[in-house]
C-alpha cells in the first residue's frame, strides 16, 4: 500500500494526551520549565513559565497518533491523500 514512500514522523500524542517534543530523546514522559517561544506552550501572562509533562520524541508502543510528512512519493496513489480529487 506504501510501497516506495518515505514518511517523516512531525509530531504525535501518547495514549494519555501528551504531545511529543523534538530534543528529548526517551520514549516516556518528562516534566520540563516552559517559556515563552517553545513549542507545546502557550504564554497566558507576560514573563509567566509553567512546568508541564510532554513526552520524548522516541517512537514506542504507547503512542496513540502519530504525524507523518510526506517525503518521498511512491509509484502508487494513495486514495484521498496523493491522487488529485
Amino acid at each position: 500500500e506504501f510501497k516506495g514512500y518515505i514518511f517523516r514522523i512531525s509530531g504525535g500524542n501518547d495514549k494519555q494526551g501528551f504531545p511529543m517534543k523534538q530534543g528529548i530523546l526517551c520514549n516516556h514522559r518528562v516534566r520540563l520549565l516552559f517559556k515563552k517561544g517553545m513549542s507545546c506552550f502557550r504564554e497566558r501572562r507576560k514573563g509567566c513559565r509553567k512546568r508541564k509533562s510532554v513526552r520524548g520524541c522516541v517512537v514506542g508502543p504507547d503512542l496513540a497518533t502519530l504525524s507523518l510528512v510526506i517525503s518521498k512519493k511512491g509509484e502508487a496513489d494513495i486514495p484521498g491523500l496523493t491522487d488529485d480529487q
